[in-house]
């Protein structure tokens, strides 16, 4: 599912962005390259198991969209080593919503988001998880991974039957010039939350009018 007029995903019918972009190279010190279980092991070593289940699934899945080859995912492994122990909002992120607590580690490494701007969106991700209580969240977190942390021409649409363009010329004029910031996830839910599938999908017992604006 992706990022309609009212859902929370993703997804273009061109190639993504990411796709064109040179394939990011896996970190390796001592000119040795970690295997993928190795970068797994190192993050169920932790307490972050989640995170890692997120990841080899995402390898191991057939359909392209979000699809991970070796060298992104222990690229994407050590972007969660490295940024979620250290960092409180991150840390309670990846316990409601993993997903997206991934996709925002590799925002930060592959995209240009300043940690501080992850962080920020992974607060409110956190207090909107605790207001609205979503009956359906592993769903919500799904769709929203697909999104965070992303220009609109970085948002893989394939399938869906829309563009990212017809997107952002819907959304960009409502607050949402990408999913890069706080205020712009917020501004994106404000709206969203209105519209009927947000409650059939995702099945929310709170209010969105209390959910608190970003600091």
């Amino acid at each position: 599912m992706a990022l309609v007029v009212w859902a929370a995903c993703s997804c273009t019918s061109s190639p993504r962005a990411d796709d064109a972009q040179t394939e990011p190279s896996p970190p390796g010190g001592s000119g040795v390259s970690p295997s993928l279980d190795d970068a797994l092991d190192s993050l169920r070593g932790t307490t972050l198991g989640a995170a890692a289940d997120v990841i080899a699934r995402r390898v191991a899945q057939t359909k392209p969209k979000m699809r991970l080859t070796e060298t992104e995912a222990i690229v994407a492994a050590a972007a969660v080593l490295s940024l979620v122990p250290d960092s409180e909002p991150l840390s309670a992120l990846h316990l409601v919503m993993p997903r997206s607590t991934v996709e925002l580690c590799r925002a930060v490494r592959e995209r240009g988001v300043p940690a501080a701007d992850a962080e920020a969106i992974a607060r409110y991700l956190s207090r909107m998880v605790a207001v609205m209580q979503f009956r359906k969240l592993a769903t919500f977190d799904e769709n929203h991974s697909h999104v965070t942390g992303r220009d609109w021409e970085q948002i893989d649409y394939r399938g869906e039957g829309m563009t990212w363009q017809t997107q952002k010329d819907y959304w960009a004029p409502r607050g949402v010039p990408s999913f890069k910031r706080a205020a712009y996830v917020h501004a994106y839910f404000s709206g969203a939350a209105r519209m009927k599938h947000f409650a059939r999908v995702y099945r929310p017992t709170g209010k969105m009018s209390n959910v608190p604006a970003p600091d």
